[in-house]
């Protein structure tokens, strides 16, 4: 907390990138999850609707999961394959954009050791703070608010 985030370049599922420093000046919401765990299945319709109020990151505020599929180079990654979080995501309707970090890297630069785990990066690219656990739809609006105003 208080430290730089660790700056990334992923590839969005879907198509594009997301390069977590072209979004400067803006509060980034990044919440680490995976398709098998309960937690991250109940908090999922509250980002859902966070993404949406905040005007789906063309506001003030960017919404980023980060899923952490399987793949043939990585068999040991925390979820299922590409395909299955894809699924998933288009079987609940979630629109707001999920990287897959097939790698490890994000994983492991942010230290992630529990599902879910939520990281606020405030406008300055800094680490305002991070939960472990699920957050209901309350505590998700206090944290945003707080990183908002933490830097004016």
């Amino acid at each position: 907390v208080g430290m730089t985030a660790p700056d990334f370049t992923v590839p969005l599922y879907g198509g594009g990138e997301f390069h977590l420093w072209e979004n400067r000046g803006k509060v980034t919401v990044l919440n680490f999850w995976a398709t098998w765990c309960p937690p991250c299945k109940s908090e999922m319709p509250d980002i859902q609707a966070l993404y949406e109020k905040y005007g789906e990151n063309e506001g003030d505020l960017i919404v980023l999961g980060v899923a952490n599929p399987k793949t043939d180079e990585m068999p040991n990654n925390q979820d299922g394959t590409v395909e299955e979080v894809t699924d998933y995501l288009e079987e609940n309707g979630l629109t707001f954009p999920v990287v897959m970090d097939t790698t490890g890297e994000l994983f492991y630069w942010y230290g992630i050791s529990a599902f879910p785990t939520t990281f606020m990066i405030d406008a300055n690219g800094n680490v305002y703070g991070y939960v472990s656990g699920a957050l209901t739809a309350d505590m998700m609006e206090s944290i945003v608010q707080q990183t908002m105003e933490s830097v004016e």
